[in-house]
């Protein structure tokens, strides 16, 4: 395991997660986001990107936390086979977070394998979070074993 990891940390409400930066196709401002019916039952709007439609999620279902902001930021992400929009207050890169810090929560129970460490690169706590997990939770195609 490499003693360091790039993150992009975001903000939910006031909790602060943390994603690798790698699984982050980007962050766009939501403004695009079309809201509207014809969703799947988690989904609350989409956004055209290079020739597809993507759909996006706000995260309260899965983190537990609402964002705050009038105009959220919009993470895409990907992770084998489908990209999705997830709903932030706000978004920044950590380059080089050392990992060795970090403590292994993947056995606390109720996170569906979302959740798998909290570590602390500065002066507030960041929970670590599985990128396929999220995703499955978000789409509501969490393993068996898990719903």
């Amino acid at each position: 395991m490499n003693a360091y990891c790039d993150l992009l940390l975001f903000d939910v409400g006031a909790e602060r997660f943390a994603l690798p930066l790698g699984d982050i196709a980007a962050v766009l401002d939501s403004t695009d986001v079309q809201r509207g019916a014809g969703l799947d039952a988690r989904g609350v709007g989409v956004l055209r990107s290079r020739d597809a439609f993507v759909t996006v999620y706000e995260p309260s279902h899965v983190l537990g936390v609402q964002c705050s902001v009038v105009d959220p930021l919009l993470l895409i992400l990907t992770h084998t086979d489908c990209t999705i929009g997830l709903l932030v207050d706000h978004a920044e890169a950590a380059l080089a977070v050392p990992v060795h810090g970090v403590r292994d929560l993947s056995a606390m129970g109720g996170t569906d394998g979302v959740v798998v460490g909290a570590l602390r690169p500065a002066t507030q706590w960041v929970t670590l979070l599985d990128t396929q997990s999220l995703v499955h939770a978000l789409l509501d195609r969490r393993p068996a074993h898990a719903a």
